[in-house]
């Protein structure tokens, strides 16, 4: 009956130092921070709403005629044409897009919009809806060092560092896909403990039990030399083309549209080709809010570039304008 009683416990204790060490190795794993949020310095670009340059909340109306373009707008105050972000302020949709100055005016609201803007930001033909319209400037920003609150302890009431350290210093690195540093100590610790205190009980002997999985090595000579080789004749790499010098243009590029739908981007974009003009779609975020441009260029000379515009607005685009990229 003793005897017995010494089986039950042995294996319960056993159970308890496997079960412990998977837990410890679960939390040193869950509490590794992401690499991606410990970067600092660097450098991206976002947009941000600059109501400086121009800001209307008022009334627009789509006529329910088609338009090219893509995504726009056109008012009677805008100077200039600028990339802005379209607001419906009923329904709280939005879009970015392009503002225009409005040349002539017909009665009704000051705000038109064309066809794909009416359509992103639900506006119904011969329907006025209020909108709100804003510029749009990028700025530069330097992503600051993401910081470690000093006070955030494990399970133990030990920081993350210390816990990470610990549990690195306990045992070496395993490979991938096995059970972890911690679970392997458990193991040798449990076949040390049958062959130790409960093989002096039981009456086992201490020795070890060989391990039963055998590891195929060879050398890396061989692997070498089992590796088939490629054909260096057939993996040539394919010619690239010349690099194109950059531009002296302050706005070396023309800009066919600002697009909310990728599909109209790609049709604008195969229709400039067509034409013989080096077109490129650009894709963009801006709030949440996907955006496709389509480019012409660059241009090299000014007036290349007048030939270019000259022959994106014969094509129907006549609302294109010179950009920067």
């Amino acid at each position: 009956m003793r005897s017995v009683t010494f089986r039950f416990l042995g294996l319960g204790l056993v159970a308890s130092v496997g079960l412990a060490a998977c837990m410890n190795g679960e939390n040193a794993t869950s509490s590794r921070a992401d690499p991606a949020t410990s970067r600092s310095g660097q450098i991206v670009e976002r947009d941000i709403e600059d109501a400086s340059v121009f800001s209307r909340r008022e009334p627009a109306l789509w006529d329910g005629r088609p338009s090219l373009g893509g995504a726009w707008v056109a008012h009677p105050d805008a100077k200039t044409p600028e990339r802005v972000i379209i607001r419906n302020m009923t329904s709280g949709q939005e879009t970015i897009g392009a503002l225009f100055r409005r040349e002539r005016m017909n009665p009704g609201p000051a705000f038109q919009v064309s066809a794909e803007a009416a359509n992103a930001i639900g506006i119904l033909a011969g329907a006025p809806t209020e909108i709100e319209v804003v510029a749009l400037r990028t700025e530069e920003v330097q992503i600051a060092a993401a910081a470690t609150p000093a006070a955030e302890a494990g399970p133990a009431g030990q920081p993350e560092a210390e816990q990470t350290q610990q549990v690195q210093a306990a045992s070496p690195e395993t490979p991938d896909g096995e059970d972890g540093p911690m679970v392997a100590a458990a193991s040798q610790e449990t076949r040390q403990s049958r062959g130790g205190f409960f093989g002096r009980i039981f009456g086992r002997g201490t020795t070890e039990a060989p391990a039963t999985d055998q590891i195929e090595t060879q050398s890396l000579d061989d692997q070498i030399a089992a590796a088939p080789q490629p054909d260096t004749a057939a993996a040539q790499p394919a010619p690239q083309p010349a690099p194109q010098a950059a531009s002296t243009l302050e706005r070396p590029f023309i800009q066919l549209g600002i697009f909310s739908v990728e599909a109209n981007a790609r049709g604008a974009e195969a229709t400039a080709r067509d034409a013989g003009l080096p077109a490129r779609t650009v894709e963009g975020q801006t709030q949440g809010n996907a955006f496709w441009r389509v480019v012409i260029g660059p241009a090299q000379t000014p007036t290349e570039q007048s030939q270019m515009l000259a022959r994106v607005k014969s094509l129907g685009f006549t609302d294109a304008y010179t950009v920067r990229r």
